[in-house]
């Protein structure tokens, strides 16, 4: 996706990558494991059918992977284009109201109100019943009370716990192998499925099944040269409330490499998710395909023609986006970074991003893109709606990718002083990267 000064033989800078030649994929090796940390609220009987339709899906039933019907996208001849003007700077955004209480959730007032009535209780027991009460009263509220660096103590535990338990060190295959590879290191029970969404059944499109839903990928096919503006936020392309539709989800991901005589690229990223009531395959599958047809119907009458992407450009995308392939699968995880090879990456979640004014948000996400010349930024921005919920529910999350850790602080510093400007919060996910990298590729909703 961006050069970085590296560039090797079918692979071009600032570009998804050729899709190599990929071979079938079993699925004993196509099929892994996602990791299972889904805090939605299903009944236990429809989890557990969902992950039997997983297995099932596993299972001799289904064929081995094969290359997509669907022609591979080619290189094409770059003509030469104009670098384009650097936007102004947005003035200042008027202020949002925060967040009733600061934020503090009913997990941590539950946990108070424990506090002090086991405080209460043990008021009239010995002094050692009372002595370890207190000493627990006090971890307790020390760890839901307290914030440093804008999260709470036990967010920090939680996430030193996973840091330290999982594997940090990867290092992926090349020879086609990257995508394949990336996808079984982010979400380890993906499925890969080739299909049809379409009527006439004759377009084959990959679609990736994980836990949380199935995704397929389009591509937006416009000659418009500045997409960031152009392509309409993510909630926008939701079913509208009163459709009785299971729920899907939409994910808009830019990306700007640091050639930036190259417009953002953009890429949407359509993922049925499962509930209660749908969690087989293929009644996901069918909303899915439902999904598919209504966006590219809304993209094309907005000017923005769009074409689902095969089995060898998905993974292809995933690869040049997370900046693994050129000889770059070399992947270690560290506390503060993300590292391909010799790119260092960070990610940060922008808080504040779903209050945004409709025309402030295309606005600051062009300027986050282009604003730091000496690195790579992603931005994916995605949406969905609980069935308990009118409003959707939108987050944004941006990932930098320099040539060395000074660049890469350099850019998050001049991101995040203009993300402040906009009364919008980055927040580095430091102990998370792994998850972040995850979140900003098109796969859609990633849990974490």
């Amino acid at each position: 996706m961006t050069s970085f000064g590296a560039t090797q033989t079918g692979e071009q800078a600032g570009a998804p990558v050729p899709p190599p030649t990929v071979r079938p994929m079993t699925t004993s090796d196509a099929t892994v494991r996602v990791t299972s940390d889904v805090t939605t609220a299903p009944l236990g009987a429809a989890r557990a059918a969902a992950r039997a339709a997983l297995t099932a899906a596993r299972s001799g039933a289904h064929q081995p992977w094969a290359p997509a019907t669907m022609p591979v996208a080619v290189d094409r001849a770059e003509r030469p284009q104009q670098r384009e003007p650097v936007p102004p700077r947005p003035g200042p955004a008027p202020r949002r109201p925060r967040r009733p209480l600061g934020g503090v959730g009913v997990l941590q007032l539950m946990c108070w109100q424990i506090v002090l009535v086991a405080s209460v209780l043990a008021l009239d027991e010995q002094w050692p019943v009372i002595t370890s009460t207190g000493l627990v009263a006090v971890v307790v509220v020390a760890l839901t009370a307290v914030r440093v660096r804008g999260r709470w103590l036990y967010e920090w535990l939680v996430s030193s716990s996973g840091y330290l338990l999982r594997d940090r060190d990867r290092d992926l295959p090349g020879a086609g192998e990257t995508g394949r590879a990336l996808l079984r290191m982010v979400s380890p029970e993906a499925v890969g499925i080739i299909g049809t969404v379409d009527d006439d059944g004759e377009d084959a499109v990959f679609m990736i099944s994980r836990t949380e839903g199935i995704t397929a990928v389009l591509q937006p096919e416009s000659t418009v040269r500045d997409l960031v503006r152009a392509m309409p936020a993510p909630q926008t392309l939701l079913p509208a409330t009163d459709e009785q539709v299971p729920a899907v989800a939409v994910q808009v991901v830019h990306h700007a490499g640091i050639n930036r005589a190259r417009p953002p690229r953009t890429w949407v990223a359509l993922q049925a998710l499962r509930t209660a009531e749908w969690y087989r395959d293929a009644d996901v599958r069918q909303t899915l395909g439902n999904t598919v047809r209504r966006v590219q119907r809304r993209l094309r009458r907005d000017g923005l023609p769009s074409r689902t992407l095969t089995e060898h450009e998905t993974l292809g995308t995933l690869a040049a986006l997370a900046h693994v392939n050129a000889g770059r699968g070399e992947v270690r995880e560290q506390w503060r970074r993300w590292r391909s090879g010799p790119i260092e990456q960070a990610v940060f979640r922008l808080d504040g991003w779903a209050e945004l004014p409709p025309a402030t948000a295309p606005q600051l996400l062009r300027w986050l893109l282009t604003a730091a010349p000496q690195a790579a930024v992603t931005i994916a921005v995605t949406a969905h709606r609980t069935p308990a919920e009118a409003e959707p529910l939108v987050s944004a999350t941006l990932r930098i990718a320099a040539t060395s850790p000074a660049a890469l602080e350099s850019a998050a510093d001049e991101l995040a002083q203009l993300a402040r400007e906009r009364d919008v919060g980055m927040e580095r996910l430091d102990g998370r990267h792994a998850w972040g990298v995850a979140a900003t590729l098109p796969l859609g909703v990633v849990k974490g």
